[in-house]
């Protein structure tokens, strides 16, 4: 299985770009598995679920890690299944929604246990023990190179690193890429998004610290925003939108990278 987790600032666009590339993948053939770490929980949404219609991990966090508490040692994946069936959704293209949630209540302001229970998702989908089989899990993490910090993607196979073409956007994405190469995730993308100009490549990408062939360009496009305001798929909506097509090269990069 393929594990791709988005990072960058916040408002770099990765719900939008982890939504769409979900999308393309599901609708080429590929059994599609996210993950929404973001508090702001707006991953389902854009996929066309209604935000009350998913059950988040933080509603039953108490109940999940009581039930984690019981098992003996290396029997924590068995927990796997019954999160999956209780905390997930189906959207009309087949993919599988399960979604963090956010700070239950006033004075609560730790993530930990919830990401920790998202890694042994991971890790249960990715077992042998797992009924179904995924050709990939993509992951919106939330803004900042936290989640980074906490390890959740640990000896992931992609880093899809998203910035737009300014310097403190990019001095994010730098944070980000240092981390994920001491996590030991094998490849990392630069997404340059709401690009005007060719020659945000070079710019950014000096900034960031990764070589301008691991760079790809996503033009500024109102289509976006359009598609935002009307609450409908930018894949369905804008098809040829050059959104889209930008999206549909990163969707290429990804299917040819060496993992």
């Amino acid at each position: 299985m393929l594990k791709i987790i988005s990072t960058g600032k916040g408002g770099v666009g990765k719900t939008t770009t982890i939504s769409t590339l979900a999308t393309m993948m599901a609708r080429s053939g590929k059994k599609v598995l996210v993950f929404d770490t973001d508090p702001s929980m707006n991953l389902a949404m854009t996929l066309g679920l209604p935000y009350l219609e998913v059950p988040t991990i933080t509603e039953d966090k108490a109940e999940i890690n009581e039930e984690l508490d019981e098992l003996e040692d290396g029997e924590a994946l068995a927990v796997g299944k019954n999160i999956i069936e209780n905390h997930s959704q189906i959207n009309r293209d087949g993919i599988r929604i399960i979604v963090m949630g956010a700070i239950p209540e006033e004075g609560n302001g730790c993530l930990c246990s919830a990401i920790a229970i998202v890694k042994i998702l991971l890790n249960y989908v990715d077992s042998p023990d797992c009924p179904e089989k995924y050709d990939v899990a993509l992951v919106d993490s939330q803004a900042g190179p936290e989640i980074l910090g906490r390890g959740l993607a640990k000896d992931f196979d992609c880093n899809l690193v998203l910035t737009e073409p300014t310097p403190k956007s990019a001095e994010v994405s730098r944070q980000v890429v240092s981390l994920a190469k001491n996590l030991g995730v094998r490849n990392s993308l630069l997404i340059v998004n709401k690009s005007e100009k060719e020659s945000d490549i070079p710019k950014v990408a000096g900034l960031v610290g990764l070589p301008e062939e691991n760079a790809v360009r996503v033009r500024y496009d109102h289509s976006v925003i359009d598609a935002d305001w009307n609450n409908e798929c930018l894949l369905d909506a804008y098809p040829e939108c050059d959104a889209v097509k930008d999206i549909g090269n990163i969707k290429d990069r990804i299917e040819k990278l060496k993992v």
